[in-house]
């Protein structure tokens, strides 16, 4: 119930603003009183999380991608490929033996240059899961446009970091903002003709020095065309990154007492080649916690390697986890139910 509560006051920009600068001051976080009673939620949190299997599968179907941002290290990356289908159905069905219903179809790709996409969206829809994925969209034609909308897919997330052409293009290098903004608009009408309720269209926009001064006119401009708007703040993807990130981040504040990381508790992330990693930040596989051509889910998630990453959180440890030392992405445990 809380985390819906706050979810829809972070979805909304004054929302956003106030919690940013709530997160944002040391007075307040690392206050006795709001220490004690997050502490407490944590460890109510972690005690119920670590009797469960993820909520959720984060399956990189393929690390492909045709933009080079500014706030991404993929241009590092030395191995690319595809999801093989019989690995991807062996992951799938896995998670319905387990009853993980929530799959996002995306790791550290764009997943239009995934050729099976669509058959992958049917696949898992016809096991009864919810399935979302995120992308630049710049390859969403009005062909994809139909597909996507008649496959069941539940939710699509398209990364558009800019208000102006301008902007947009000196962040999100290779894609055109003209082309972008029409896929967009056209996948709302699709939708619209079509008269589906899915998929639902989210915005996110990562903000930064050289957008965060065309945050209002961007909500202004979509607010009443998408589903939702979400503003997130820039992360270093494990110390990867170096770029400045906007002052009024909590993610860049190292005032702020650090807490364990919720993700370790709550979603498997698996890349195309079967390889388990330890979150979302690990682009590069730093730190495998297995492979599913070989292994289950139950035996990674309750794995030894796993086990002791958490435990090294939960005391305070994390230089003991090389990924998780030079990481600056701080969890907010009131958004985990």
């Amino acid at each position: 119930m809380i985390s819906k509560i706050l979810g829809k006051i972070r979805g909304n920009r004054v929302g956003y603003n106030i919690g940013r600068k709530v997160l944002s001051t040391p007075i307040i976080t690392n206050n006795g009183i709001y220490n004690h009673l997050y502490d407490k939620k944590i460890n109510k949190s972690i005690e119920k999380l670590s009797k469960q299997y993820p909520w959720g599968v984060d399956i990189g179907t393929t690390n492909l991608c045709n933009a080079e941002c500014i706030m991404c290290p993929h241009s590092k990356l030395k191995k690319m490929g595809t999801m093989d289908m019989k690995l991807y159905k062996k992951i799938i069905d896995n998670c319905k033996k387990l009853n993980i219903k929530i799959i996002t179809l995306s790791f550290f790709g764009e997943p239009f240059l995934d050729k099976t996409i669509i058959e992958r969206i049917k696949y898992a829809k016809g096991k009864g899961m919810s399935v979302a994925f995120y992308s630049n969209a710049s390859l969403l034609t009005e062909d994809l446009a139909n597909k996507i909308v008649d496959s069941g897919l539940d939710s699509i997330s398209i990364s558009f970091d800019g208000y102006s052409k301008e902007t947009y293009e000196k962040i999100r290098k290779k894609l055109k903002f003209d082309v972008v903004k029409k896929n967009i608009l056209n996948l709302i009408e699709t939708k619209r003709k079509m008269k589906k309720n899915n998929p639902s269209i989210n915005l996110v926009l990562v903000e930064l020095e050289e957008n965060k001064g065309e945050i209002k006119q961007f909500y202004r401009e979509w607010k009443n065309k998408v589903d939702s708007i979400n503003i997130i703040n820039m992360r270093n993807w494990a110390n990867d990154i170096q770029k400045k990130g906007t002052k009024e981040s909590f993610h860049f504040n190292k005032k702020i007492k650090r807490k364990p990381c919720a993700l370790i508790w709550q979603k498997m992330v698996v890349d195309w080649d079967g390889d388990v990693v330890l979150c979302c930040d690990d682009w590069n596989h730093s730190t495998v916690l297995g492979n599913l051509k070989k292994q289950t889910i139950e035996e990674i998630w309750k794995g030894e390697k796993l086990n002791k990453i958490r435990e090294a959180h939960v005391n305070d440890e994390f230089d003991k986890v090389p990924l998780c030392s030079g990481c600056n992405k701080k969890s907010v445990w009131w958004m985990v139910d």
